[in-house]
């Protein structure tokens, strides 16, 4: 009989919190966006009440379906106008309310479920897309759990956000420049290059001397990884290189930009001293990255730096021959600087001698298997 109890209490556990009543909710969301109105203290009661009774059945759910289900009821009644008024009282209220939420979930014991909620939780924070949720993100940039940390750079670096950062009439230069130098800060230990392509695409749309020193910084990285022959998702330097490529576009010329332009030359020209070496230690999967990537940032980039046609897709085509003479005439050679270095007014650094050097970091030899 006991077990009995216990089995319909469970069920009717299940059933109350696996779908949140957003009836009252709804009808305040629906009538302040079209009004354009402002939050009376009777709508902020009933929001209140929502974030409050949804947050509690989330941690109560057990099922992660269940989880899932109620954290997209969240995310859906913020609306689908986020810089509406409404929007903005919307994310005011449910900060207190996640606030406390991390807090409990912070003192469950470690578990499989406790894993789930925080990430649950770090996700429902980045989806609502708001600067005044960027704290959340910011406390957990160092997070052991990749998911976790994935969704802390995305609640304070997502696109979304990075839209009302950069708008001057809401924008928050005091936090613009906490979230960038946090991120300037993680760049130096994270590996994981779909958190680094969010963290990019972030710094490519921040005018900022900041953002163009995570750009290099990120560069600088990934010349390392090729330089130890330890590259992984070789499309990920498709992204940078168009973002770097579109910043020295944008600049005039400065010292910034020679430091952009050289970081943009050396990662590129390892991309295709790796796409070239011979005995290629590569698969084709891994050559054919390269290829892609050496397309999309000539196509991209490389012909509107030169303002004209450059010859490297014409030479993939037709299976590389003659890619090493163009490779030097570009990037230049100890004979002389190439058509970037000109064109850019940089150089790779200095000799012993002190003169300026004009050939690209050259890649080692692959390790021997």
């Amino acid at each position: 009989m006991k077990q009995t109890i216990v089995f319909f209490l469970v069920c009717a556990i299940t059933a109350v919190y696996a779908v949140v009543p957003t009836d009252r909710i709804a009808d305040v969301r629906q009538r302040l966006v079209s009004s354009g109105g402002q939050m009376s203290d009777s709508d902020r009661a009933v929001v209140n009440d929502f974030w409050r009774i949804a947050l509690d059945a989330m941690l109560l759910a057990e099922e992660s379906e269940q989880i899932v289900a109620i954290r997209r009821q969240i995310q859906q009644e913020k609306g689908s106008e986020p810089l509406s008024l409404y929007a903005a009282g919307y994310v005011q209220i449910g900060r207190q309310h996640l606030q406390q939420a991390f807090e409990t979930v912070g003192q469950w014991e470690a578990s499989d479920r406790k894993t789930l909620m925080r990430r649950n939780l770090m996700i429902l924070t980045a989806q609502l897309h708001s600067p005044l949720l960027a704290e959340f993100g910011l406390e957990r940039l160092d997070d052991p759990d990749d998911v976790v940390r994935y969704w802390a750079v995305k609640c304070v670096a997502g696109s979304g956000v990075a839209v009302q950062l950069i708008d001057p009439s809401i924008g928050d230069e005091v936090l613009m420049e906490r979230i960038l130098e946090a991120l300037r800060e993680r760049v130096s230990d994270e590996s994981d290059t779909q958190i680094l392509r969010t963290i990019v695409t972030f710094a490519s749309m921040v005018n900022h001397e900041t953002a163009r020193d995570i750009l290099m910084a990120v560069a600088q990285r990934r010349i390392d990884a090729y330089k130890g022959w330890n590259v992984n998702d070789e499309q990920f330097d498709a992204v940078l290189l168009r973002s770097m490529g579109q910043l020295i576009l944008d600049q005039r010329e400065s010292a910034a930009r020679a430091a952009m332009a050289r970081h943009f030359a050396e990662l590129l020209s390892l991309v295709f001293q790796r796409y070239m070496v011979e005995p290629s230690p590569l698969t084709d999967d891994q050559r054919n990255a390269l290829a892609n990537v050496i397309a999309e940032v000539d196509s991209q980039v490389l012909t509107r730096v030169m303002e004209q046609q450059t010859p490297f897709i014409r030479i993939l085509q037709r299976g590389g021959s003659g890619l090493d003479r163009e490779f030097e005439a570009y990037f230049g050679s100890d004979m002389g600087p190439g058509y970037l270095a000109t064109r850019l007014k940089f150089n790779y650094g200095q000799t012993e001698a002190g003169r300026p050097r004009h050939a690209p970091p050259q890649l080692p030899p692959p390790p021997v298997r």
